[in-house]
């Protein structure tokens, strides 16, 4: 289509099968890992996607079994298969250490695909799955052009149908400049930005490390295999799926918040991966979600530019003075200006002030050149311009 470009999207719902269906989608997680551990004892680890889905077609014949699947359904075990592959020889090559793919137990795999045929959603509102039949889903939003169905397992007993949509969107957006915002992200508060507002850091793992060492000493304690080892495993499960429940929903509702008020959104490029090497903040920086916060910006804003902006806290907003400070000082004082305000104020404004400065760069690069010298872009907040067209989201 003119002027749009297709975008595929994933939606999860959850799943309400009955004691057979439920029977029936964890007998067909176990074909599927029956296919994934044929495939690994056999040899086909090096071999290509094509050649394991003609080993698959032969297998059939000698184990009839498998014709009770969806035979797109066991391909995607064999595509599984060669993308693992195809990414431990990339980390290979980039000199990382990696070992080969385990043979997975019960219990290990967890999720199924349908991949173009073999699913619909029926007129009733329920998903049809070919070799299962219909299964009650709340659907929560409307599923249009379905590409993809993954059905997964997750704890004991909760089942989810994650389905790709692709739909269609405009190339260029324009996006208004006086709705824009730098964000600060952090561990005592979970965000502060140039607008001067500031969200506390809920820290869900942090309140509930009681319950949950309580509970792994309890799994600890018993025999592995029993009737009680099952039930500790069930409630460890219980409270990590609580904890990611509540870290989730948090990191909606502040997205979404954001999304409602701004066009276009600066975060700060950070290294998080280099970050959690500090043993001292790790498991709070990895609580906080901050990876998992600018992902959901990036579908849900219109524009979200991540800016590489070193010493944010450091140089002053107002004069750009350095003041270097500790992480236990939380207030800048300039001493040139005499600015005083909270350092994560500070540092936000500071990531807004460099995002618009490479926004208008990146505008005067792209312009004509005999009119780069009569078109200066303002980038203070108060010389914004009213809008600008941008490129719509990979």
């Amino acid at each position: 289509m003119k002027n749009r470009h297709l975008h595929q999207r994933n939606y999860k719902f959850r799943l309400y099968p009955s004691a057979l269906q439920e029977q029936q989608l964890a007998e067909t997680l176990d074909g599927c890992r029956w296919v994934y551990n044929y495939f690994l004892d056999n040899g086909f680890t090096s071999e290509s996607e094509y050649d394991m889905n003609y080993a698959l077609t032969e297998l059939k014949e000698q184990e009839p079994f498998l014709r009770n699947y969806h035979s797109k359904m066991l391909q995607m075990v064999a595509k599984k298969i060669a993308s693992a592959n195809k990414a431990l020889k990339a980390l290979r090559k980039n000199g990382h250490k990696v070992g080969r793919l385990k043979y997975l137990h019960s219990g290990d795999y967890n999720s199924f695909t349908y991949n173009q045929s073999g699913f619909d959603i029926t007129s009733d509102g329920q998903l049809w799955l070919s070799k299962i039949g219909k299964l009650r889903i709340k659907l929560h939003r409307k599923a249009e052009n379905i590409k993809q169905v993954t059905v997964k397992r997750e704890g004991k007993n909760k089942w989810y149908a994650v389905i790709c949509c692709e739909f269609a969107e405009p190339i260029f957006r324009f996006v208004d400049i006086k709705k824009s915002v730098g964000i600060d992200v952090g561990i005592t508060k979970f965000v502060h930005d140039s607008d001067n507002h500031e969200v506390e850091n809920p820290l869900f793992l942090k309140k509930m490390l009681k319950p949950l060492r309580r509970a792994s000493r309890q799994l600890s304690r018993r025999q592995k295999g029993s009737a009680n080892y099952q039930k500790a495993k069930t409630r460890l499960q219980v409270l990590h799926e609580r904890i990611r429940n509540q870290r989730m929903d948090f990191l909606h509702k502040q997205s979404s918040s954001y999304s409602a008020r701004y066009d276009l959104i600066f975060l700060e490029k950070l290294r998080v991966l280099n970050m959690t090497r500090n043993h001292r903040l790790a498991r709070a920086i990895l609580d906080s979600g901050w990876v998992t916060f600018g992902s959901m910006l990036k579908y849900k804003v219109k524009k979200v530019v991540e800016v590489y902006s070193p010493n944010t806290s450091v140089d002053c907003s107002h004069c750009g003075n350095k003041v270097p400070k500790s992480l236990a000082v939380r207030i800048h004082r300039c001493d040139k200006c005499g600015l005083v305000l909270d350092r994560d104020h500070n540092a936000a404004i500071n990531i807004l002030q460099r995002g618009l400065e490479s926004i208008a760069a990146t505008k005067k690069s792209s312009l004509p050149m005999e009119r780069r010298e009569v078109t200066p872009v303002e980038t203070e907040r108060s010389g914004k311009q009213e809008s600008i067209v941008v490129e719509a989201h990979d």
